[in-house]
Parts: C-alpha cells; sequence; structure tokens
C-alpha cells in the first residue's frame, strides 16, 4: 500500500516540479540571451524616431525620471543644442497613444512620429500620417483642452478621440519642454 501511494501520488508530484523546473530554466535562458537584443532594437528604434523628429540633434543626453511631468514618459536633450525630444501618451480611442515630438531650441516642433498605438486601422490611424502630422511643424504651443478648440490644428472627422490624443501628447512635450527650459 505505500508503493502504491508514492506511485499515485508522489510520483507524479515529482515529474510535474521536475518539468516545472526545466520549463522555468529554459524560460530564464531565453530571457537572459534576448533581453540584451530587445534593449538594443529599442534604442535603435528610438534613436531613429528621434532623428526623425529632430534631425538636426545628436548625443543625446535622458532628462531625469523626477524631471518628467506626468504624461511623459521621456525626454532627451540633444547635444549639440539643437533642441529635445520628448515622448508622451494621451487616452486615444483603442489605448494609449504614444508620440515623440521634436522640439528645437526656440521651442517649435521639428516634428511628430507616433511611435506605438492601439488605434482602429484606417480610421484612427490616418491621424498618424506624415501629411497629418506635418501640421505641428512650427507650432510651438498647443494651449487648447481639446483638439476641437485649437483653430490652427485640424482634426480629421471620424477619428477625433485619435486626434485629440495626439493633441494632447503634443501640448505635454510642450509643458515639458518649458519646464526643462526654465
Amino acid at each position: 500500500m505505500n508503493n502504491s501511494f508514492f506511485k499515485e501520488n508522489i510520483k507524479p508530484a515529482l515529474v510535474l516540479l521536475c518539468i516545472c523546473l526545466a520549463a522555468t530554466l529554459a524560460l530564464a535562458a531565453t530571457h537572459a540571451v534576448t533581453q540584451p537584443l530587445i534593449d538594443q532594437n529599442a534604442i535603435k528604434a528610438a534613436n531613429e524616431a528621434r532623428a526623425l523628429v529632430l534631425p538636426a540633434g545628436d548625443d543625446y543626453k535622458a532628462v531625469s525620471t523626477g524631471e518628467l511631468i506626468e504624461g511623459v514618459d521621456e525626454c532627451s536633450i540633444a547635444g549639440n543644442g539643437a533642441g529635445m525630444t520628448v515622448t508622451s501618451h494621451a487616452k486615444g480611442f483603442g489605448g494609449d497613444v504614444k508620440i515623440m515630438v521634436g522640439i528645437d531650441a526656440k521651442g517649435e516642433i521639428t516634428g511628430v512620429t507616433v511611435t506605438e498605438h492601439a488605434e482602429t486601422p484606417g480610421l484612427g490611424t490616418k491621424d498618424m500620417t506624415e501629411e497629418y502630422l506635418s501640421q505641428y511643424k512650427g507650432v510651438k504651443e498647443a494651449p487648447a483642452a481639446h483638439i476641437n478648440d485649437d483653430a490652427n490644428i485640424d482634426a480629421i472627422t471620424g477619428a477625433t478621440i485619435t486626434a485629440n490624443a495626439i493633441y494632447g501628447g503634443v501640448h505635454l512635450a510642450l509643458e515639458q519642454y518649458a519646464e526643462v527650459s526654465k
């Protein structure tokens, strides 16, 4: 009876424990190998976005997290004094819309790009085209609470929630620029 108890209860539990340990070790090893590559790709993507929104900038230095306003994920100042890039997020239709904004040393937007989103393809993504985002170039302020209240920036009909998320992200980026420039 003792041998039967071991075979029916203890042995399967030990086998399952060994399988779980092996799977955990395999996942940990995979993570250790892939994480540096993931980090490298994230840095490469961020640098490509920086080059897109602030072409004159180089040798970026990150602003410390304690100096970031709420809604701003990252802020980097160009080492050559060309300006800064700010990554911010605001609530869109499908979740947060994350954007990167380039702002030159005079406080004018040099470019905007969407870096992450879950908006509706074909509708909300219309607000993410270069043609649409180019209207922000040269802008020094986004003072309105909603995109429809700013006569200088157009929203795309049917995609106002996404347009307002981008506008809100630009507003946050300009606030962060003002905070850092004090």
